[in-house]
């Protein structure tokens, strides 16, 4: 969805855009590509990444400088570049195909690497350790993400009792084969979708702490957007992360106090933006005919007010 990307961004010569998600650079390449003078903000997790874009954008030197930060640090950044607002913000949530195939990372139902699963290498925590040592009651808060209600207490359950019984979980290949022993596989999954990919997705949301950041970056990205004009474009792959963005632009395009005010005269919140895209946007057919990939893709914008 690369030209509708562009043209929600709105993008223009000598603009100012932030890719809060670069990864190898495809997008902020698009955008330094079509707009001559505009200069791109990238931020990633993933220093690996980070190396890549680099590398991708290297010809356009002096228009772009790379951050290994997180969503919510954009104020930061911000900060230390002596910027007060930005003309656009883009979000490519959940995970790219890069950090999918690299079986090291332990993101993948094939990988027997470690069970890693961290998209920034140099945080403590890891799917192994989520895997290993929560408990069954912890397990079935992070399993839940996903919606599965009603298969996530026996999800948990067996992986705690196999635990306990077998040792450590210590590949994803292996938890994999442990959770589709445990559930029946529905027939709409089809043969190429892995019973267990939805239940990996949850544990990796718990790695990184997705949900939490993502509703975090859509918050700082409306603060930090030119009022009037600054557009914010998020691009959504999964179930959870659809809802998630849908919800918390409707409400930052229509705020409600938290409290009662302080006195009669208080002033409301004020709206930060305009959802320009009450029905996200899919997709069409010969862009699923050319990548699959993008199927379950949904494209979300909205401008500062």
């Amino acid at each position: 969805m690369a030209e509708a990307v562009l043209e929600y961004l709105d993008i223009a010569s000598g603009r100012t855009y932030v890719d809060m998600t670069i990864g190898p650079g495809g997008h902020s390449q698009l955008i330094l590509q079509n707009a001559p003078e505009s200069f791109v903000i990238g931020i990633d997790r993933d220093e690996q990444a980070l190396s890549m874009a680099q590398q991708r954008l290297a010809k356009f030197a002096g228009r772009f400088r790379l951050f290994h930060r997180r969503y919510s640090q954009l104020p930061q950044i911000l900060e230390e570049m002596g910027i007060d607002k930005v003309d656009g913000i883009l979000i490519d949530t959940g995970l790219s195909r890069d950090q999918m195939l690299d079986l090291a990372r332990g993101f993948s139902f094939e990988s027997t690497e470690g069970l890693d699963m961290r998209m920034d290498r140099s945080q403590k925590l890891t799917a192994y350790q989520v895997v290993n040592e929560y408990s069954a009651r912890q397990l079935q808060e992070v399993l839940g993400s996903i919606g599965r209600r009603r298969e996530v207490r026996k999800v948990a359950n067996r992986i705690v009792s196999f635990r306990e019984g077998s040792g450590p979980i210590r590949t994803t290949a292996q938890l994999a084969e442990i959770i589709a022993a445990t559930i029946a596989r529905p027939s709409k999954w089809g043969k190429k979708r892995h019973p267990a990919t939805p239940w990996l997705m949850a544990i990796r949301i718990e790695v990184n702490n997705e949900l939490q950041e993502l509703k975090d970056g859509l918050h700082v990205a409306a603060e930090a957007l030119l009022p009037g004009n600054g557009r914010l474009v998020v691009l959504t792959w999964a179930g959870h992360e659809h809802h998630l963005v849908r919800r918390e632009l409707r409400a930052l395009q229509k705020p409600s106090p938290s409290e009662p005010p302080a006195h009669p005269n208080a002033e409301s919140p004020q709206p930060l933006i305009k959802y320009l895209t009450p029905k996200p946007l899919y997709p069409d057919e010969e862009e699923i005919r050319r990548n699959p990939a993008v199927r379950t893709c949904r494209l979300h914008a909205a401008q500062a007010v």
